[in-house]
């Protein structure tokens, strides 16, 4: 856009040179956008230039139109450029900000080799143009804020999707899960019949409380799937944290066998912490599953430690992976909504901003950090329970 409008305004106005600057992000420099007729030595000096320096950056910092009958030696004219200006026998010149909507978004500046002066007709031109051209810049900058909300838009739309198929699954694993812990009660409460039988013989005996006992941890893992499923409204009561922790790596136990990953606990005995122990089972399991995710895509030993510890004022958990760490670049994101690194269909982006949001409600702190001898660990820190009251 910049380059046509460049050469459609020379073509008119039969000049040899011109040149846009667009002003940066910060206020303080000028960078050469598009050019026309400038020999190599003049760009080079024309590539960046200071804000309220020279011609061209005075214009930029008053936003008045400029010009001159020999650009040489007005005493404006920006010290490097003196010896390129020179070389390309510039005379005529003349300069004029680029503005939209009140505020200076560059310079448009036109030279030639004769000493006459522009005529209004030609600054008015010369002003039309660089009106124009604000127009279309701003206009361009729009339709990509446009699109820019369009995608917002449609991966939030993605995300409720998700979020209604994902309330269906767990209504119907609660379901199931209902459903099983019924033969299970039954399946238990037979074996503990038998075990009590004095007919029964000693290896009998011994395959009967393995039934029992696998038994109770299957009922120990439907009972934590209900009570991770059920919606509850938030009720914030006394709770230990480590219950918690113990609770959800229950729930994840298989799946952490499964893809040979150690798991190692350091659970100090600690007070209670005022919160919903739904919400705190959903923030330490979506903790859980991002460090399972990392380990289970990254070779090497891999063990996850939980430890827990007081300082008096709050209880603290951490959750250390081995995994590859934290890039620098993701960590100032780490907690954003709708951010992730996992392909698409296998991360919404939400799990940790939700946390962190939870956290954040309770009184708490979450973060994240790299650790020295490698992995990531995020650390949970809430208030106690006695300290609050």
């Amino acid at each position: 856009m910049l380059r046509t409008a460049l050469e459609a305004l020379t073509h008119v106005t039969g000049h040899e040179i011109a040149s846009l600057h667009m002003l940066s992000a910060d206020g303080k420099t000028l960078k050469l956008e598009g050019e026309r007729g400038m020999s190599a030595r003049l760009r080079e000096v024309n590539r960046l230039l200071p804000v309220g320096k020279g011609l061209i950056g005075r214009v930029a910092k008053t936003g008045r139109p400029l010009q001159s009958v020999n650009v040489v030696k007005d005493p404006h004219l920006f010290p490097g450029a003196k010896a390129a200006v020179r070389l390309d026998q510039i005379r005529g010149f003349v300069c004029v900000p680029i503005r939209c909507r009140g505020r200076i978004l560059g310079t448009l500046s036109l030279g030639r080799q004769i000493p006459d002066r522009f005529d209004a007709r030609e600054i008015a031109l010369v002003q039309a143009t660089a009106y124009q051209i604000g127009l279309a810049l701003d206009n361009a900058r729009l339709y990509q804020e446009t699109l820019r909300q369009l995608e917002e838009l449609k991966r939030a739309q993605a995300q409720l999707i998700h979020a209604e198929k994902l309330s269906a699954v767990g209504e119907l694993a609660s379901g199931v899960a209902h459903e099983i812990n019924n033969p299970l009660t039954t399946i238990l409460g037979q074996a503990h019949l038998l075990l009590t039988n004095p007919e029964v013989t000693a290896h009998v005996n011994e395959r009967l409380t393995i039934v029992a006992e696998e038994a109770s941890r299957a009922a120990r893992i439907v009972q934590n799937l209900l009570l991770f499923a059920r919606q509850y409204k938030p009720e914030r009561r006394p709770c230990s944290l480590v219950d918690q922790a113990r609770r959800v790596l229950d729930l994840k136990a298989y799946q952490l066998k499964q893809d040979d990953i150690r798991v190692v606990t350091e659970f100090a005995q600690s007070p209670y912490v005022l919160g919903d122990e739904n919400q705190l089972q959903q923030v330490l399991l979506n903790l859980l599953q991002n460090a399972h995710y990392v380990m289970a895509r990254h070779p090497g030993p891999r063990v996850l430690t939980v430890t827990t510890w007081s300082n008096g004022a709050a209880v603290c958990l951490e959750m250390r992976d081995t995994g590859p760490g934290i890039a620098a670049e993701i960590m100032p994101r780490i907690f954003d909504p709708f951010f992730t690194t996992k392909p698409p269909g296998e991360g919404s982006g939400l799990g940790l901003s939700v946390s962190y949001g939870i956290v954040t409600e309770l009184g708490g702190t979450l973060r994240a950090e790299n650790r020295p001898e490698g992995g990531a660990a995020f650390i949970l820190e809430l208030p106690s329970a006695e300290r609050r009251a």
